[in-house]
C-alpha cells in the first residue's frame, strides 16, 4: 500500500473532514464512514499506520499480532495539509 492509493486518500480526506468537527477520530469510526465502506479492516489499518508513519497525521496507535487494534487521530499535519492541497486526491 502506498500514499498514492486511493484508499488511503479517501480516508486521508475523511479523517481531515471529521477533525474539523471534532477533536479526534478513531479506527471505529474509519471503518463505519461510508466512503471507507468498501475497504477491508485490514486495508483500513494499513491506510492510517501508513498515514501516521509518513507523518500526513497525528494519530496514537496500538498493534497486536501485527495488525492495528486501536487508532486515534487528533490532527492533520502540515504535511497532509499540503498532500491534500497540492491535489494529490
Amino acid at each position: 500500500m502506498q500514499l498514492q492509493d486511493i484508499c488511503v486518500k479517501n480516508i486521508l480526506m475523511y479523517l481531515n473532514e471529521e477533525l474539523e468537527k471534532k477533536d479526534s477520530v478513531s479506527f471505529n469510526d474509519v471503518m463505519s464512514a461510508k466512503k471507507c465502506k468498501r475497504y477491508s479492516v485490514s486495508d483500513i489499518g494499513k491506510a492510517l499506520e501508513l498515514l501516521r508513519r509518513n507523518g500526513l497525521v497525528k494519530a496514537q496507535s496500538r498493534f497486536g499480532c501485527s495488525e492495528l487494534l486501536e487508532f486515534t487521530a487528533t490532527g492533520i499535519t502540515d504535511k497532509g495539509r499540503e498532500f491534500l492541497a497540492n491535489g494529490h486526491l
